[in-house]
């Protein structure tokens, strides 16, 4: 895990009816041409696929591109999968939800959008006595907190998530889990405005709700990325779709992984979109400095490293079957104490059968011919 880990560290990480946006399209001749419906996160992953569009390359590539951002998290695109099963066709979500309620979704994954270990955080109060400890465990020398400011703690979490994942890992460094504190799931709200009430000790976030919580006064304790974690956000796609349409299903990641090489390139272009795209979406005017470090801290990792990552040498797993072994029986170690009738684990967990170096493979092809226009 720590071998894999080193090898991308530049990698690159509830309900729904009320939580998605569309993304614009053009509709100019779209029934002359296929249509992916892909369902993103509104945050880091969804803003690359959302410039991706802004930019024409599914145009280019010949597919029209139908897009919405869910803003809850990852068991809300899961949840609407299991509803309606033709609700998208395409996917993006973290690990822990997919690890924890994948029961009944027939997906494949089939690359990695981003680590967002470092987009990950505990928050807490300011004036809380657990940022009066430093270094507890001494294996970590920046991390807040202490089991006795710790136990009895009331921390909001936005369910099934890596902000739950991080939470758990921060306890456990201290010895402690889940049944420690009191956990609030507050994923059919607004977790912003519910943290301006002060109910709270504190919450576990990610960006942009972290970084709108960190601008409200909360202080860091403790990063997943502190903690050694990987974090990844994957892309999925049902499993129907892609076997019907392999060459579409490597076109949009042809589209994504160019929007990837803009970030590995020029991160700073990116900027301005970044605030557009937030400001378009959730309202929010985030200043440069803030959409530059929130880019920066979303580790992403281009297609020719991916292809490495994804490839069988003979029997042997490839890096991405080991590392999504690990965090499964992390994440299962992590979250056993948590009750939830939300996890709905499923036995293709054990196979991991589920990644599909398929697709990944096909995508040099559309991607080097974007590259060319």
């Amino acid at each position: 895990m720590k071998k894999f880990i080193a090898k991308i560290a530049c990698f690159c990480a509830v309900f729904i009816g009320t939580s998605c946006f569309s993304a614009e399209i053009s509709t100019e001749k779209a029934e002359d041409i296929p249509t992916v419906k892909a369902t993103f996160l509104l945050e880091h992953e969804g803003f690359l696929i959302w410039y991706a569009e802004k930019q024409g390359w599914n145009k280019k590539l010949g597919f029209n591109l139908e897009l919405s951002l869910n803003k809850y998290n990852g068991l809300a695109i899961l949840n609407q999968y299991r509803n309606e099963t033709n609700a998208w066709d395409i996917c993006c979500t973290g690990f822990v939800p997919f690890i924890m309620s994948g029961k009944d979704v027939n997906v494949e994954v089939i690359a990695v959008a981003n680590n967002e270990s470092a987009a990950n955080s505990v928050v807490v109060h300011s004036d809380s006595d657990i940022l009066k400890v430093k270094g507890y465990n001494k294996y970590f020398p920046e991390v807040y907190g202490s089991p006795e400011t710790i136990k009895g703690k009331t921390f909001a979490v936005k369910g099934l998530s890596s902000g739950v994942f991080t939470l758990a890992r921060w306890l456990d460094i201290f010895g402690l889990e889940l049944s420690d504190i009191k956990l609030v799931n507050l994923t059919h709200s607004d977790i912003i405005d519910d943290l301006k009430k002060n109910q709270y000790s504190g919450a576990a976030l990610w960006s942009p709700n972290l970084n709108d919580a960190i601008a409200m006064g909360y202080k860091e304790v403790v990063t997943a990325e502190q903690l050694g974690e990987a974090l990844p956000c994957t892309i999925k796609v049902d499993e129907k779709f892609g076997n019907s349409n392999p060459e579409l299903v490597a076109k949009f990641l042809a589209m994504y992984f160019k929007a990837v090489q803009v970030q590995v390139d020029n991160i700073e272009s990116l900027v301005d979109e970044y605030q557009k795209f937030y400001k378009q979406y959730i309202g929010m005017e985030y200043s440069k400095a803030e959409c530059l470090e929130d880019l920066k801290k979303h580790r992403v990792t281009p297609l020719n490293e991916q292809l490495e990552l994804f490839k069988h040498n003979g029997n042997r797993r490839s890096w991405i079957q080991n590392l999504e072994r690990d965090l499964t029986s992390n994440t299962l170690l992590m979250l056993k104490s948590m009750d939830s009738k939300d996890i709905q684990i499923s036995n293709r967990i054990k196979s991991q059968k589920y990644i599909n170096n398929t697709y990944i493979e096909m995508t040099k092809k559309y991607f080097d011919e974007l590259n060319s226009l």
